[in-house]
């Protein structure tokens, strides 16, 4: 969040890659108490750039996933992003969006001919995409939500993404055609962006995904319920990449991904004694916004662990593991102000048995946190 899956889980997966009280980690109806569920387009908005990508044409019941399209920002000077909207004509199944240098992703004349331009549509694999290489030469831009037509992200006042000079913004897109017919869709995306005196604090993202899903089928007919979560101890990261002994952000913005059997997304630090503090908790649908802006941002109070955890609804007789259309997904990226681009994956799932209201309970290891400053200046 490819080439390998062009998810959530590949944003930051090897290199960088998230104020109620709870004592257990349960879902709710809304986000946590630092922000509004579901994020979509309405809201005050100032455009100072907007970019409407080629249209894609999609048979019936065609699905694809090596296709990227590119923005030629065109600034001289650092760009400072604190809203993105996106909307699109249907058929976007999720898609990602990096910021990159110029020379990143330059057209590869010999698989794509001479006409081949920087900013347009192309095969990822053409040009070498990954979204590893893309996170790592540049960022995370925004992330869309699953089958969202409308959807904001935003940063509270004084926050913001700083894109560099000469930047590109390419996205790696899932497209699925559910009509009865053809279809021909695009994405529109604009971007607010601040002057840099406004700008307070400079947010790097954090991306963790679940890759060990094993979500079990139906039983007699019956759709079975069932949650699966991961927990990251972030103290090394902070000791080794930042020289800090305790761990210490906020989080200003939460965006969780599933498919269409996941019913919740609950995000939350986890102090030393097990104790649970939530930052966001959802239980929207495919096709509606699963991001939120944390506004006031939610401080971690030294809370060394961060959890994630999504609840599934399996009305299949197959058991769910990881993939596309017919997978399932347990992702997020958040953005803080920790100066650390950090993501890990969850490895290892083991099932707990039944919690009290006799959900199928499923824990998997979190595997190695990886990451960098992202502002080295700011250590």
């Amino acid at each position: 969040m490819p080439m390998r899956l062009i998810t959530l889980s590949t944003i930051l997966s090897f290199l960088l890659i998230a104020c109620g009280e709870s004592s257990t980690p349960g879902f709710s109806e809304t986000a946590g108490a630092g922000g509004n569920a579901g994020g979509g387009g309405s809201g005050e908005f100032t455009t100072t750039l907007s970019h409407t990508y080629e249209p894609q044409m999609l048979e019936r019941a065609e699905e694809t996933s090596d296709v990227c399209q590119s923005w030629v920002l065109g600034n001289e000077e650092p760009l400072y992003v604190r809203k993105v909207r996106q909307t699109n004509e249907g058929g976007w199944h999720h898609s990602n969006w990096f910021f990159v240098p110029e020379a990143t992703y330059r057209p590869n004349e010999q698989l794509e001919g001479p006409d081949a331009q920087l900013e347009g549509t192309w095969r990822c694999s053409d040009r070498g995409f990954s979204e590893y290489i893309a996170a790592a030469a540049g960022g995370v831009f925004f992330a869309q939500s699953t089958q969202a037509l409308d959807e904001l992200q935003a940063f509270p006042d004084g926050a913001a993404l700083e894109i560099p000079p000469r930047s590109v913004i390419v996205g790696s897109t899932h497209l699925l055609n559910i009509t009865a017919g053809p279809l021909e869709t695009a994405m529109t995306m604009e971007v607010e962006a601040v002057p840099a005196e406004e700008v307070q604090i400079r947010l790097t993202p954090f991306s963790f995904f679940i890759d060990d899903l094993a979500i079990p089928p139906a039983v007699d007919g019956v759709p079975t319920r069932s949650r699966t979560s991961m927990m990251c101890d972030l103290t090394e990261s902070f000791q080794e990449l930042l020289g800090k002994d305790e761990v210490d952000y906020n989080i200003y913005y939460v965006l969780g991904h599933y498919h269409q059997w996941g019913s919740a997304f609950n995000l939350s630090f986890v102090q030393e004694d097990g104790s649970v503090q939530t930052v966001f908790d959802i239980k929207n649908k495919i096709g509606e916004p699963i991001g939120s802006i944390i506004d006031p941002p939610m401080n971690n109070r030294g809370a060394p662990r961060l959890r994630s955890e999504c609840g599934f609804i399996n009305n299949t007789d197959e058991t769910l593991r990881r993939g596309f259309q017919y997978g399932e997904m347990c992702d997020f990226l958040a953005y803080t102000d920790s100066n650390l681009k950090i993501g890990a994956s969850g490895v290892n799932n083991q099932a707990m048995g039944v919690d009290e209201d006799g959900i199928a309970v499923f824990e998997t290891d979190c595997g190695p946190v990886i990451g960098f400053p992202a502002y080295p200046d700011e250590r």
